[in-house]
């Protein structure tokens, strides 16, 4: 369902990129001016952004549904959101061995919202999981998602062995996390903030708003050793404009010495999940390395993206500008585009556009604006759907 890697057919493994980020590297040398310190200072195994799908609703030729896998080498992995076809892109990124190895060494699982075409891959890849691991010590893997993910998963459960431990995202919050890691709130009694389905200061805020659920202490203080593994300063989950319980979330790496004892911040990812541009995303946005936001409609289809509450790629540029996001990478483009969506290079100057199987290695953010182009030379023959071969291969199969 992705883009086809190449191979070198001397070793038959998956060329990751390299030659190519070379290439643009010397067309466009960096602008050191403007590079933070967690990105200049960056090493190749710090953390790596894999897009393993980047398609809207369902997979299609070239894109597969949402999943992304944030890459911390040696401490392990993370992945946002798990649609359907999630196990097979890792398989066609890294082989199948590499792709083993990468769901063993998974940390956690983070899931946007309940809409299938951002979880239905969830489960093969924690059946596997349990499987690699048996028979070798280890902690269930812990799953971060809204609440109705998790009845999903208990059903699913009696079926095959998950092997995992579930968090509800309302425990997840910006508050609720520091709180928690400040060992201030480590009372189960502690009473619980009201909740409700629907993002602050919209209309349907206080929707049947009630009591959050108990808190899983059991599951939180994994969710602090999942932090620790990871070299994460904090991971919080933030109420986002798209469906009840939908929410985006932020990722901050812990701060470190640069190779002459300088003690540097660590990077900021932010992830939107689906939602309408929000106030509350681009606070969580503000100085943030790399926003990754959806940009499910072109600009011309506002309306459009203002009734499925979606964004379209000027207003998911607007929200990365306005947080002073240093690099916005766009994702979950309507299946109506096959390669590259339509897109106004006016504001790009910050921003790329994400394909499946794309690796983006921290190092690499400085130059990541400069590859549109060559992607366009690269596509050049397929920047519009051919709606009579989809009919056509839709009718063979």
């Amino acid at each position: 369902m992705g883009e086809e890697q190449w191979i070198n057919k001397k070793s038959d493994k998956v060329d990751d990129g390299t030659l190519f980020q070379e290439i643009v590297l010397r067309k466009h040398p960096r602008d050191n001016q403007e590079i933070p310190c967690c990105v200049e200072d960056a090493t190749r195994e710090d953390m790596e952004i894999t897009f393993l799908g980047t398609g809207s609703s369902q997979p299609s030729k070239y894109r597969n549904v949402s999943s992304i896998y944030i890459n911390l080498f040696e401490r392990g992995g993370i992945l946002l959101d798990c649609g359907e076809g999630t196990l097979g892109q890792l398989k066609r990124r890294f082989g199948v061995n590499d792709a083993d190895e990468a769901v063993k060494g998974l940390r956690c699982i983070w899931i946007s919202h309940i809409h299938a075409d951002h979880h239905t891959g969830l489960a093969r890849i924690l059946a596997l999981r349990s499987k690699l691991l048996k028979g070798v010590p280890h902690k269930p893997l812990l799953v971060i998602g809204p609440r109705p993910l998790e009845r999903f998963l208990n059903a699913y459960s009696t079926l095959e062995h998950l092997d995992m431990q579930f968090l509800d995202c309302r425990h997840t919050l910006k508050s609720s996390v520091e709180a928690f890691l400040s060992e201030n709130d480590t009372d189960p009694a502690t009473p619980q903030l009201e909740t409700t389905m629907f993002a602050p200061g919209t209309r349907m805020e206080n929707y049947n708003r009630k009591p959050a659920s108990p808190r899983d202490t059991t599951a939180l203080a994994n969710f602090k050793e999942v932090l620790q593994e990871s070299g994460l300063e904090i991971l919080y989950s933030v109420p986002v404009l798209h469906c009840p319980q939908a929410f985006g979330v932020v990722l901050k790496a812990m701060e470190k010495a640069n190779s002459t004892g300088k003690v540097i911040p660590g990077w900021k990812v932010v992830y939107s999940g689906d939602t309408r541009p929000c106030p509350g995303l681009i606070d969580a946005s503000r100085d943030a390395t790399v926003l990754i936001h959806e940009a499910t409609f072109e600009d011309s289809m506002k309306d459009e993206a203002i009734a499925r509450n979606h964004s379209t790629t000027k207003e998911a540029i607007e929200v990365g500008t306005s947080a002073g996001a240093y690099r916005i990478i766009l994702t979950h483009f309507s299946q109506r585009y096959p390669k590259i969506p339509v897109i106004d290079e006016v504001d790009m100057e910050k921003t790329c556009i994400a394909f499946d199987l794309m690796s983006v290695n921290l190092a690499d953010l400085p130059v990541v604006p400069k590859v549109l182009p060559h992607l366009k030379v690269l596509f050049k023959d397929e920047l519009v759907v051919d709606e009579a071969e989809e009919v056509q291969e839709a009718a063979v199969y």
